[in-house]
């Protein structure tokens, strides 16, 4: 199929579901409908596994917000459709280089709209054929009919004052979402790959060139590698001692003092937590430093890459120290979005360091690690998008002694189901500002409704 009638076709369903209705079922719908017309526009990639699991991603995704939407899963649906199209037109592209390619194809919209003959896929022998039919067919008679159509209606009262009864009636809302449509219908379908990315996507490897291994060359030019090489000794030698004694530390001091007031606790816990995520970055980014090119092959660096390798494994450890502490802070205070986002970070730490350790022992550059960390942070957003966590942390917390319930009220989305049921075992009154917002969400119509809310039984 055409890329010009894709766009076509694109903005029309695009119309069609998100005129005059809230973001909803029809944010799914149209994702679908743009998953399978990429299998149409390239049948050839129903037989690449990588397209299908990328397609599965974007199924599932949509399936999720079509149950309760959410950023997250709009996030989660816009980024999974646009890596499975940019991974149709080029399967070489890395997922760093994807994300350059997509932010800039929003920008350089303005520019490819007018390239008439990329966009209709017309060869270039046709393009002047093309101006001349859209000039001869178009814009000539236009302009030669408005100008009759002025001369006769100046010179006829009765032309004259019909024009002047006539009333443009123009709903602009709609030529808006369609415009809208059209603005995205056209990223994604026209989604260029300039020659400086291809140039530079060739130039992102997880492997050295043999070149690299032999041409070994120190970072500063006043520096010898040798002298590198006992500067990184020297510095992951008293990095390790420094980590160790600080986990240490830490462990007693949380063994020693149990928690008495919550909110110090918490406050405390906080900033802890937080600059050990910042440490556990810092010293990825010391591993890329001291390992980024000539110091993986120079001879007897046995003990840099040792030290390197206690340096990730210490850090692990200390991963482990963090989940212990904010699994405390859970246990006594009850889970929130920030609470699982701590979860999150850590656990894509210790993702991040174990692919650190798999750099260090296979001689990896450091572009490995990065392109690892940028699945990582795809992968991360596609499975969070798959669960009702307002609906987890609502069971969790109401299974505590003392638990807030403002905060299951009024900060999260997804979680009427277990109020009600809460309220219904309790015997209490359910606050009539909930019973209103789910009827509200019942209300709406097919294209903007959330699955969820019409499973939510409001008899008592």
């Amino acid at each position: 199929m055409k890329k010009h009638l894709l766009i076509f076709l694109s903005t029309l369903v695009f119309v069609v579901l998100f005129y005059n209705q809230d973001l909803g079922l029809n944010l799914s719908i149209f994702a679908i409908f743009l998953m399978v017309f990429n299998f149409v526009q390239k049948p050839e990639m129903l037989k690449d596994k990588r397209a299908l699991f990328l397609a599965t991603t974007v199924l599932l995704c949509s399936l999720s917000n079509t149950w309760l939407t959410s950023f997250v899963t709009f996030l989660a649906v816009m980024v999974s459709s646009f890596v499975f199209r940019l991974y149709c037109e080029n399967q070489k592209l890395r997922l760093i280089m994807q994300s350059v390619i997509f932010a800039s194809n929003w920008f350089a919209y303005v520019v490819q709209f007018f390239q008439f003959n990329t966009w209709f896929e017309t060869k270039k022998s046709d393009k002047d054929k093309l101006f001349i039919k859209v000039f001869s067919y178009v814009v000539l008679p236009f302009l030669i009919l408005g100008v009759f159509f002025a001369l006769y209606v100046s010179t006829s009262d009765t032309l004259l004052a019909c024009y002047q009864r006539f009333e443009l009636d123009i709903n602009f809302f709609i030529i808006f979402v369609a415009i809208f449509g059209f603005y995205i219908s056209f990223v994604f379908w026209n989604a260029k790959i300039y020659e400086v990315f291809v140039t530079l996507n060739r130039s992102l490897k997880s492997n050295f060139t043999e070149d690299a291994k032999e041409n070994q060359k120190p970072t500063f030019d006043f520096l010898p590698l040798e002298f590198e090489m006992r500067s990184g000794i020297i510095t992951l030698v008293c990095l390790n001692l420094m980590l160790l004694f600080f986990i240490v530390v830490f462990n007693i001091e949380h063994i020693q003092n149990p928690v008495i007031h919550l909110r110090d606790f918490s406050s405390r816990i906080h900033e802890q937590i937080y600059s050990i995520i910042g440490s556990i970055v810092l010293a990825m980014l010391v591993i890329l430093f001291y390992f980024k090119d000539a110091l993986n092959f120079i001879q007897n660096n046995k003990y840099l890459v040792l030290g390197a390798k206690c340096w990730v494994i210490l850090n692990a450890f200390l991963v482990v120290s963090a989940v212990y502490q904010n699994t405390i802070y859970v246990t006594n205070l009850g889970l929130t979005y920030k609470r699982l986002g701590v979860y999150m970070f850590l656990i894509l730490c210790f993702y991040g360091l174990h692919f650190t350790f798999r750099k260090i022992k296979n001689q990896k550059t450091n572009f490995y690690l990065i392109d690892k960390m940028t699945w990582g942070f795809f992968y991360t957003l596609v499975f969070c998008s798959l669960f009702n966590w307002g609906s987890l942390i609502t069971y969790y917390n109401l299974t505590l002694i003392e638990t807030d319930i403002d905060y299951l009220e009024y900060g999260l989305d997804g979680n009427e189901k277990e109020l009600f049921e809460y309220y219904k075992t309790k015997n209490l009154e359910i606050p009539e500002y909930l019973i209103d917002e789910v009827n509200q969400q019942k209300e709406k119509s097919f294209l903007s409704s959330q699955l969820y809310y019409q499973t939510v039984d409001l008899n008592p």
